[in-house]
């Protein structure tokens, strides 16, 4: 049988770490980066934080040497295309790769707990005897399944990534206001401005309400949100989806360079849809 392993990046977060076939799971660090000087305007405390650096194309083909000589083929499963540059950056590698392993990049338009949930999947998958085509093609299955809610208090972390102009950044971390932000298609897309976490809470709990039964339900937070109350969240889920998979995980520090310590999210994996007949 065909060895097959799958490379991921640090912006992967799982919800357990000794899940099966882990030990088929390559991660690929990303790089703290010294922010760039601002010599005018001064930006929030939160721009002083450092940046972090996707794996470039040459960190890829590195990998892919060194796991070419144990496996058969590599499943590339890292951040969307649309919230950093890796399934460039990996497909570029695959490129360049002269040696007999087959390199599979899928984009999974996710980040964090979603990005881990699917790894975790095809990991799953592979570890039981599922084909390379069958896990890429369950993988593309459950993308559209993979919904994720993101408020992002300091929002000169999107800014010096180039998903926010940098005077709307410093406006919105003045007025104090906390956006939040969807998961679409691999993009970050605004949908509504809260006050207060309560207001937060109340959302999250307003999205999933349009859920019947979903299969996973976790809640992200980073350090700077390590304080606040989560119970009043839990019990609505524990009340509205009794036999749904709850979790809370702290942030990952790749996680927390990407959105900022005060980052909360909600990611959801709803079940597959019953085919009729």
């Amino acid at each position: 049988m065909p060895r097959v392993c799958i490379l991921t990046d640090s912006s992967a977060q799982f919800t357990s770490t000794n899940f099966p076939g882990h030990d088929l799971v390559y991660v690929i660090p990303f790089e703290k980066q010294d922010p760039p000087r601002q010599e005018q305007a001064p930006l929030p405390r939160s721009a002083s934080a450092p940046g972090l650096g996707v794996p470039t194309a040459h960190e890829y083909l590195k990998f892919y040497t060194e796991l070419g000589r144990q496996y058969d083929s590599i499943l590339t499963l890292v951040l969307s295309s649309m919230l950093g540059s890796g399934v460039r950056h990996a497909l570029a590698a695959s490129q360049q790769y002269s040696s007999h392993a087959a390199i599979r990049v899928v984009d999974t338009q996710s980040v964090a707990i979603g990005l881990g949930l699917l790894v975790e999947q095809a990991a799953r998958a592979l570890s039981q005897g599922v084909s390379l085509d069958d896990t890429v093609h369950m993988i593309r299955a459950a993308l559209p399944r993979l919904y994720m809610l993101i408020c992002v208090p300091e929002l000169t972390y999107l800014s010096r990534a180039g998903h926010l102009d940098p005077a709307q950044a410093l406006a919105g971390e003045v007025l104090g206001m906390l956006p939040v932000f969807a998961v679409e298609e691999g993009r970050l897309s605004p949908i509504q401005k809260v006050r207060t976490m309560r207001h937060l809470f109340e959302t999250f709990e307003e999205f999933m309400a349009e859920f019947e039964t979903p299969a996973r339900i976790a809640l992200l937070r980073g350090t700077g949100q390590e304080s606040i109350r989560t119970r009043p969240l839990r019990q609505f889920v524990q009340e509205a989806f009794p036999y749904t998979r709850y979790s809370e995980h702290a942030m990952s520090a790749t996680v927390e360079g990407l959105f900022g310590a005060k980052s909360i999210a909600l990611v959801i994996q709803d079940s597959p849809q019953e085919r009729p007949g």
